[in-house]
């Protein structure tokens, strides 16, 4: 396997801080970016509670954090980002304001109930962690080993690794090198990711587990 690149861009929560200051000069850039990214989870959380208007919701969760200015608050020393953004939306579910709207469609349970949503919207996390990590993979990988990758670890086609040398005119070690090598990186690549959601003291090893279990 040819040399890889195992530089990353700034961590993600340099970007983050960046978001407590409006007036920074990539504050619309970042907020793009964590608009594109979370969106999907959130919107996951509020399709759970089964509710019509879950994308109606998602957008004004999101102007909600705007106009409160809740994104100044952020610090990795006060958890996850993705715990930040899970605790702010239980609040906005279970504020008074929407509360009332709410009870036209569904009854508001208690917060124990909240555990499903919040399953779906890391479900959901995870599901675009492991898809960026995968394409950044395919973009420094030799085409063929990302081929043999992708059929036999994402595809799961049961073919065998004399089947794979076959199909791409390799040696059968070859295969199961370039397999080996693939999953290491795609390894490093998700570690490098984790470690720019976590807070300190967090688990790396677990929030690993949970994302490749997905």
């Amino acid at each position: 396997m040819s040399a890889v690149n195992h530089d990353f861009p700034e961590t993600r929560w340099s970007q983050l801080l960046e978001l407590r200051d409006p007036a920074h000069p990539r504050y619309a850039e970042h907020l793009e970016r964590l608009a594109k990214q979370y969106w999907s989870p959130v919107f996951h959380y509020a399709q759970a509670l089964h509710r019509a208007e879950a994308e109606d919701l998602t957008q004004q969760f999101f102007a909600m954090l705007l106009s409160r200015r809740d994104l100044e608050k952020l610090s990795p020393e006060r958890g996850s980002f993705r715990g930040f953004l899970k605790t702010a939306l239980r609040n906005f579910v279970l504020s008074a304001a929407r509360a009332e709207a709410l009870r036209k469609v569904v009854p508001l349970r208690e917060e124990a109930d909240f555990r499903s949503p919040e399953q779906a919207f890391d479900r959901e996390w995870a599901r675009g962690v492991l898809v960026d990590a995968v394409a950044r993979l395919k973009g420094e990988a030799p085409p063929v080993a990302f081929e043999i990758f992708r059929e036999y670890c994402l595809e799961e086609s049961g073919a065998s690794y004399a089947e794979l040398a076959r199909r791409h005119g390799i040696r059968e070690d070859d295969v199961r090198n370039r397999l080996r090598e693939l999953r290491q990186r795609l390894r490093e690549i998700l570690e490098a990711q984790l470690r720019d959601y976590l807070a300190p003291g967090q688990d790396l090893e677990a929030e690993l587990r949970f994302i490749l279990s997905k």
